[in-house]
């Protein structure tokens, strides 16, 4: 593999701005899985045991010997291992909760070691931390659809499942061979997207042979979109950086609004490494199979969004609600309906947690997912404030410029819409510059920089999130806004008392 890593390493250099090799393997991985996906497409859905072991030998090959990652395989092999063991031997309620803790203490050992090795070499690397977090969110979301399953089969308990709990509910623990088809999925392995063994089963057992066309098509489109993000990375990573904006000297020369729109755009670039991994794999994963929904009573193809980030809501979404749901989606949903959902389940009896206390918690555990650099809990903690800010605003000021429904247009219904668009712009400029502000020191991975950037910000995220609760919690000017929304929306809710009831569900 040496001869492999050697041209890799040149081409790097040459042509990809000097992207670290071990990121540029990952690339070739996925690159590779295409070709490696049309092959799987032709195993019929009745040899679903060869399409396992086509995924697992894939996995094996591409993790294995083009990424180099071999202790990582073996630590995800036994890793693996261990939580089928306790899901096939353990019983009850707290089966799914031991295997989130068992899972969540592996993925803990792992990042503890990548963050020693990373502090005596001096650099960051691509290690096999990335595969065991996508493997945590896999295996503890079998593990809770395993109980949902169990608790589905008794009517007393099945009145308390979600929608989406009944949905990918598992009736038993499946076999060795398919679970570990499931966690060794090849397209999806290193870098996700993470799903449910409900969808990994749906893919099995469809046939694709007349939707084959189309799939080529929506794969290498979001191929043609990653290689896009990756041009961005390449030509403007040098250009804008989040170290940059913690040095004194780059705000000599510059305004508050010129280094604001510095940040958003340096944001921009940064996300692009993302969007690169997440699009490519997305792709190779639909060329699979994978969101194949079966076909509509005309004949055409059905389709499952399995996305792990939406784009365009990312850049252009007017709130931080709408950024964050768009935003890592697979790691979204495994933390709404697995973490917070079983935190503070609606259908819940008795005392229940606060959504606020539950939101905080959710966030914690996704800081804890992603490892124990203080930065990233400086990022999670103020990023669930600025969550938590974020709603308070648009319940307040929402109703004030939210239009009729079925509104006729007139002099007074252009004003309003002036209005409303004026509000989503500034939600959007809002939203934006807090998203980049609260993820500087996820990027810059040290504690000095990321809080000089902030301090040299005028710390105005934090400023911004304090004002909102004094403004709204201590002063309690929600109340006067939301009398002023009733009079301003007389016919669309009819009463004062009913703006209230309804901008509180805003």
């Amino acid at each position: 593999m040496q001869l492999l890593t050697s041209a890799l390493w040149r081409l790097s250099e040459d042509y990809l701005g000097g992207i670290p090799v071990d990121r540029v393997t990952t690339i070739v991985a996925v690159l590779l899985s295409y070709a490696l996906a049309h092959i799987f497409q032709l195993i019929p859905p009745r040899m679903s045991r060869i399409k396992h072991l086509f995924s697992i030998s894939t996995t094996v090959l591409l993790f294995g010997f083009v990424q180099e990652q071999y202790y990582g395989l073996v630590h995800l092999a036994a890793g693996s291992i261990v939580i089928y063991v306790l899901m096939r031997c353990m019983k009850g309620a707290y089966m799914p909760q031991t295997v989130f803790l068992v899972a969540m203490l592996h993925l803990s050992f792992s990042h503890i070691r990548r963050q020693l090795h990373e502090r005596r070499s001096g650099r960051v690397e691509f290690d096999y931390t990335g595969a065991q977090m996508v493997f945590v969110i896999k295996a503890t979301s079998l593990a809770f659809c395993i109980h949902d399953g169990r608790c589905s089969l008794s009517n007393s308990d099945s009145t308390a499942l979600t929608a989406y709990q009944r949905k990918n509910a598992i009736a038993k623990v499946p076999d060795l061979l398919e679970y570990l088809g499931y966690i060794f999925f090849f397209p999806g392995f290193a870098v996700g997207p993470a799903f449910e063994m409900a969808t990994y089963r749906q893919m099995l057992l469809l046939e694709t042979k007349h939707a084959r066309r189309q799939l080529a098509v929506r794969a290498y489109r979001k191929l043609a979109e990653s290689l896009f993000w990756m041009f961005v990375y390449v030509m403007y990573s040098d250009t804008f950086t989040f170290a940059n904006l913690a040095m004194h000297q780059f705000y000599a020369r510059r305004s508050f609004i010129s280094a604001a729109l510095y940040l958003c755009i340096t944001g921009v670039v940064v996300r692009a490494a993302y969007y690169t991994a997440w699009k490519m794999s997305e792709g190779a994963c639909i060329l699979t199979g994978l969101g194949f929904d079966g076909y509509d009573e005309h004949g055409n193809p059905r389709w499952m969004d399995i996305a792990n980030i939406h784009v365009r809501d990312v850049e252009l979404g007017s709130s931080i609600k709408q950024l964050i749901d768009n935003w890592n989606i697979g790691t979204n949903t495994w933390l709404r309906h697995h973490v917070y959902l079983r935190i503070t389940p609606p259908s819940a009896t008795g005392p229940r947690v606060s959504s606020t206390k539950a939101t905080m918690l959710t966030f914690l555990i996704s800081a804890w997912w992603h490892g124990f650099y203080p930065e990233y809990y400086l990022t999670f903690v103020l990023g669930a404030l600025a969550a938590s800010s974020a709603r308070t605003l648009r319940r307040n000021l929402h109703p004030l410029v939210a239009l009729p429904p079925n509104s006729k247009l007139s002099s007074v219904n252009a004003f309003r819409r002036t209005i409303k668009a004026a509000y989503d712009v500034c939600g959007w400029l809002m939203s934006k510059y807090t998203l980049d502000f609260v993820v500087a020191p996820f990027m810059l991975l040290s504690l000095h920089p990321a809080l000089l950037m902030w301090k040299l910000n005028y710390c105005a995220v934090p400023l911004g999130i304090l004002a909102i609760f004094i403004f709204f919690n201590l002063l309690g000017a929600g109340r006067y806004l939301r009398r002023i929304a009733g009079l301003l929306q007389p016919q669309q809710l009819g009463s004062t008392s009913e703006t209230i009831k309804k901008s509180h569900k805003a």
